[in-house]
């Protein structure tokens, strides 16, 4: 009876270690497996990309970020827009602390299912093609533009296309053109296309450009530095004041235009 009683002390001093032990772990689960800055990044994008498209989450593709890139935990919420026209990168910012970085995001091709009782693809394109061709409002360029020349959505107008004329390079809104320029000219109501135009150098290398910090309206102040390397829109610069030397950083806002942290 004594040595039962032993052995069920032992027995009852083991269960509690281990469920000591297991109450730890569980305590410990949320810290080891909690989600890394980078990870928590890409997930807030393939969600937003998800949502603005309405297409399904696991439809979006992010690309995988440069590994010399670190990404910062963000202790505010994201925001996210599409900086350029294409829409092929997204524009993640941070506010505390203030960050911003460009992640690639596409979309998965879907195959869908041909049913089958369809109808033979002769019979399906007689149906398509019957009656007058759809058409759709297509970006068309409102006057005669030139090689190099920084684009305005004001540069632009809609214009309806025959549906069947359209690829999908073709542009159908102007917002995201900022920023860019043209690599080939462009006749007045001549379609624009994502390969007409790059993201355009806003400031060079050495170039004396505009410096400002603060908020307008409240307190403001600019200053004329020179610029350490290129620059596009979007783009974090570093600039040299030539009287003390001293090294500054700034975001790329305009042609010649730095905005300060």
């Amino acid at each position: 009876m004594a040595m039962m009683m032993r052995k069920t002390a032992v027995l009852t001093s083991t269960c509690g270690r281990l469920a000591r032990r297991l109450a730890a772990l569980v305590l410990l689960a949320p810290s080891a497996f909690a989600a890394s800055p980078q990870e928590t990044l890409i997930a807030e994008v393939a969600k937003w990309v998800a949502s603005q498209n309405q297409v399904p989450l696991d439809q979006v593709i992010i690309a995988p970020l440069d590994s010399r890139v670190a990404v910062q935990p963000c202790a505010s919420q994201y925001s996210f827009d599409y900086p350029f026209v294409n829409r092929e990168s997204v524009r993640a910012r941070c506010l505390k602390p203030a960050w911003q970085l460009y992640v690639k995001a596409g979309f998965a091709q879907v195959q869908q299912p041909v049913p089958a009782n369809a109808k033979p693809s002769n019979q399906t394109a007689q149906v398509t093609t019957a009656g007058s061709p759809e058409s759709r409002m297509v970006l068309v360029a409102a006057s005669n533009l030139t090689v190099g020349q920084l684009l305005q959505p004001e540069m632009f107008k809609l214009e309806k296309m025959d549906a069947d004329k359209i690829n999908k390079s073709f542009l159908f809104e102007a917002t995201g053109l900022e920023g860019q320029e043209l690599v080939r000219p462009l006749r007045a109501g001549e379609p624009v296309r994502n390969m007409d135009m790059r993201q355009a150098i806003m400031i060079k290398r050495g170039e004396l450009v505009q410096l400002t910090v603060g908020k307008a309206g409240e307190f403001q102040i600019s200053v004329r530095l020179e610029a350490m390397q290129d620059g596009k829109l979007g783009d974090q610069i570093k600039l040299r004041n030539t009287e003390s030397g001293r090294i500054l950083g700034g975001v790329v806002t305009g042609k010649g235009i730095v905005k300060g942290s």
